[in-house]
């Protein structure tokens, strides 16, 4: 018998229009055909946000040819019609009947279902649980379940479980209904990974905005008491106010902190303390060219120039860096193409030496013929700390250079 078409407020033509539902369904089953969700109804007022959808679901052949097998005894028809898995067991939980639908989920024949435990369908079940749905089905209760269901292949489900007793047999018997619900499930699952993760951002935020408070706070302080430590010329000033900068300058960067908790249980953040760094050696100069004849030149123009520093030579970018961690000069002159390592690798050496001594990094000057690279523009920045001066150059560029460094 063809269904009779339902009549819903369309609020679009402002009257009752007649839609056809189907065959429905309120969740996701992988083995079954379906077309995808419709709406149908919309509150046009939008005051209870309603929402109706169909989706038309077409079973498996499996279940179709079980409906037709039904037999002419009462409900039976009734028991294969119905989209919920339905299992009927004895009071130990022993299945003795099941519908078409639950033979489909849990991938079970007929004959094998039959005599197979609920708690064995069900992870984490055991003889505790039937204990339970017994007292409640003896006191006139239902039982409602959520459990992963497993499947005779071993894959499993999430299922909404709902269970009664019925009395119209001989024996009382357990009615189990079971619904898919794992792509629900899933749905759940992400909402709350979403708003987890919308409230740790809402935290972030916080702190990054009292971090910026505290920022702007100490600005002005800070700057004024710069200035009278330097009109002071107050070393031991300098150092303590820069520890503080330096400490700014972490909470500006790290804009998410870890949280940790000490041993007498109080949550703060991680922020690792500057470190002290060790002044360089600016009565050194280091002068680095693989051409011994330059190399001379500078050493004499240098040694002449600054007469009351000590000027080392190296021919090539190994020795350099082995004067240099002895030495720890305060200027180095780098030539950038020589042989054994030039002068970029030079460069990553001594800065990793600089960092694990803790020791303040050298200005340094570099000089060319050739173009200067996309990474030594990256190494010389925007910062008058290191340059690079194109050859061939003067000496004086290259003592004022100097110069404008020891003096920084």
């Amino acid at each position: 018998m063809a269904k009779k078409p339902r009549k819903v407020y369309n609020a679009a033509l402002g009257r009752m229009v007649s839609v056809d539902y189907g065959d429905t369904d309120i969740h996701q089953n992988p083995a079954t055909t379906r077309q995808p969700r419709q709406q149908v109804y919309f509150d046009g007022a939008d005051l209870d946000r309603l929402s109706i959808t169909q989706q038309v679901v077409e079973p498996p052949a499996a279940h179709v040819e079980r409906l037709e097998q039904a037999g002419d005894a009462k409900y039976d028809e009734l028991l294969h019609s119905i989209y919920d898995a339905v299992l009927i067991t004895d009071m130990n939980g022993t299945v003795f009947e099941a519908n078409a639908r639950a033979e489909h989920m849990f991938k079970w024949g007929k004959e094998e279902l039959a005599d197979v435990n609920i708690v064995d369908l069900m992870s984490g079940a055991d003889i505790e649980l039937m204990k339970i749905i017994r007292k409640n089905v003896t006191n006139k209760k239902f039982t409602v379940l959520e459990a992963v269901c497993i499947c005779s292949d071993d894959t499993r489900f999430n299922g909404d479980i709902v269970v009664n007793r019925l009395k119209s047999r001989k024996e009382t018997s357990l009615c189990f209904f079971i619904r898919d619900v794992t792509l629900r499930k899933q749905a759940e699952d992400g909402l709350k990974h979403a708003n987890d993760m919308l409230i740790e951002a809402e935290k972030v935020q916080a702190r990054i905005d009292t971090i910026s408070t505290l920022l702007h706070g100490f600005n002005n302080p800070l700057q004024i008491l710069t200035c009278m430590s330097e009109m002071d010329d107050n070393k031991e000033y300098k150092k303590q106010l820069n520890r503080i900068v330096v400490l700014l300058d972490q909470l500006r960067q790290e804009q998410s902190l870890e949280e940790v908790v000490s041993s007498d249980g109080q949550a703060r953040y991680d922020i690792e303390e500057p470190k002290e760094l060790i002044e360089a050696d600016f009565d050194r100069i280091l002068v680095v060219d693989d051409e011994e004849t330059l190399r001379g030149i500078f050493v004499d123009a240098l040694t002449s120039s600054l007469s009351s520093k000590t000027i080392d030579p190296a021919g090539d970018g190994k020795t350099a860096l082995d004067l240099f961690s002895m030495r720890h000069h305060g200027v180095i002159i780098m030539d950038v193409s020589m042989p054994v390592m030039n002068g970029e690798e030079a460069f990553m050496e001594i800065e990793r030496v600089c960092e694990q001594k803790s020791w303040v990094m050298p200005h340094i000057i570099f000089c060319t013929g050739f173009v200067i690279s996309e990474e030594m523009k990256e190494i010389i920045g925007v910062s008058e700390y290191h340059t690079c001066i194109q050859k061939p150059l003067s000496l004086s560029s290259l003592i004022d250079a100097v110069k404008a460094r020891l003096s920084s």
